[in-house]
């Protein structure tokens, strides 16, 4: 055989991972512009000296780069007269710690590299066997609050002893307004480009890791910023998350493009100031109706059913979208921007009967 021949042959055989087109890896970095680049594009960088899944994205208005919330990709193929082959570049790791506080074992301090420590409170049940697999729900509460005051506000964590599951509350950002980048809400959050989709994505890969996780059943739930968050993990991270449930709050994040279907209860106050059910006010958010049906609408989601319901006094509709998942409205008559106990159950009862199907 020639030498020509054989670095032919060996040429041939290696496989040649393709980047996404239509931008160069060498001029991104998260944070930068991406104004030239069709939203959604994703495009592997090294950051460390490891390869990380950046996405064209709009933030607070501005089309910019940011670390995708699932960080895969599949490869290109090349051929031989009498092979073909395929692979995929594994998943970049993602260093972190997570610690509990010695004082309060629901306390977690979370530290991701590249990002400042967070905080989670975790409550579990502790009657259930090892083989039971639990639903995981994390929590995320408005701007200027905290884990701690959601778990008051809404007595979510009382329901985990009899129902069963895992129940995470998550602090928002370090600073004063304690709030989460939903997209092109709220404040610092926001303007600071904090990855609290990743935040999120690597708590969730640390719970399956170290319990018996229904990955069929894990749930964002979030009262109005908070619900906002619910709303874009639903978008970025739907390969995890399954179903959202919201009171009081918008899908802030216009490209929403989720790889799967999200099931969706979301509950409004006809009377919201802070949120306005028909959209506007000082967060010029959109109409509940647009969110709605923003984050499903590569799934042809159809109106089933619409009907004024009592003693509640809520208007409430519902759609059947594909490959199982659900959304249901609750419009209330004389409420305002409010999470009740009415709001937990509502919710708990519809999260409990829409696992993901596919």
């Amino acid at each position: 055989m020639t030498a020509v021949k054989k670095v032919f042959i060996a040429l041939s055989a290696v496989l040649v991972w393709t980047a996404i087109p239509a931008a160069s890896a060498n001029a991104v970095s998260v944070g930068q512009s991406c104004a030239k680049t069709t939203l959604g594009t994703r495009v592997s960088i090294r950051i460390n000296r490891k390869p990380v899944i950046v996405v064209c994205r709009n933030v607070a208005g501005r089309k910019k780069w940011i670390r995708a919330a699932v960080q895969t990709i599949t490869t290109s193929t090349t051929s031989t007269s009498t092979t073909s082959t395929t692979t995929t570049v594994p998943e970049p790791v993602i260093n972190y710690t997570d610690v509990v506080d010695p004082n309060d074992p629901t306390l977690h301090t979370i530290t991701i590299e590249g990002m400042q420590p967070r905080t989670y409170y975790l409550y579990a049940p502790t009657e259930v066997s090892a083989e039971s697999k639990l639903p995981l729900l994390l929590g995320f509460h408005g701007r200027t609050a905290d884990g701690q005051f959601f778990r008051r506000q809404s007595l979510i964590d009382t329901y985990v002893p009899t129902e069963n599951f895992i129940a995470i509350f998550v602090d928002g950002s370090v600073d004063q307004w304690s709030s989460w980048n939903a997209g092109n809400c709220c404040l610092t959050s926001t303007q600071n480009n904090i990855d609290d989709v990743g935040l999120v994505s690597t708590i969730i890969d640390q719970i399956i890791a170290t319990n018996n996780i229904d990955q069929t059943k894990i749930w964002a739930v979030g009262h109005s910023n908070g619900g906002m968050m619910a709303y874009r993990l639903g978008c970025d991270l739907s390969e995890k998350i399954t179903a959202i449930g919201i009171v009081g709050g918008a899908l802030m994040d216009q490209t929403c493009n989720p790889t799967k279907p999200v099931s969706i209860i979301h509950l409004h106050g006809n009377l919201d100031p802070t949120v306005p059910y028909e959209g506007g006010g000082k967060f010029e958010t959109p109409s509940i109706a647009d969110s709605l049906l923003t984050l499903n609408k590569e799934f042809q989601c159809t109106d089933s059913s619409s009907e004024l319901q009592k003693p509640n006094d809520a208007f409430r509709k519902k759609y059947t979208c594909q490959r199982g998942a659900e959304v249901e409205l609750a419009n209330y008559y004389e409420r305002e921007h409010e999470w009740t106990l009415l709001s937990t159950k509502e919710i708990l009862r519809f999260l409990f009967a829409h696992p993901r199907k596919a």
